[in-house]
């Protein structure tokens, strides 16, 4: 596979996670882990992919989330791979009878692995780099 394609198909990962996160789609994320991957960020860790499905239970209090995938630069090295993603994470909730919009900033420093000749993330880690909590209108 030319590096083009295998860029592509991590930039695709990084789109799949989002999916999978926003339709609530746990199997289809836990695929795209490896084993004994793991998700780290502001106070929390998850290792392993029971602590990863368990951890993304958290999301339950949200009514909906969507994640923007932006642009993203990777550097392969043979079966591994190291990549930055940008990406803004809505969530929608309610507080007091009112529906609010959580947005975050954030960059996704992941580690990522050719398994079974597919790429998996065998470490994500959620820097969040701005929030900004508003109300929705109407």
């Amino acid at each position: 596979m030319a590096e083009a394609d295998h860029k592509q198909h991590i930039y695709e990962l990084a789109c799949r996670y989002a999916r999978a996160v926003d339709r609530r789609d746990w199997p289809a994320l836990e695929a795209l882990f490896a084993p004994g991957a793991s998700i780290r960020g502001p106070g929390f860790s998850m290792d392993g992919h029971v602590a990863i499905l368990a951890g993304m239970g958290a999301l339950g209090q949200y009514s909906t989330t969507q994640h923007h995938v932006h642009n993203q630069l990777v550097t392969l090295d043979g079966a591994s791979a190291n990549a930055e993603t940008y990406c803004v994470a809505s969530h929608i909730y309610e507080r007091d009878g009112a529906k609010r919009k959580l947005d975050w900033g954030v960059r996704y420093q992941d580690r990522l692995v050719l398994d079974g000749g597919e790429w998996r993330f065998a470490q994500r880690e959620l820097v969040v780099d701005w929030t900004q909590d508003l109300p929705l209108q109407g």
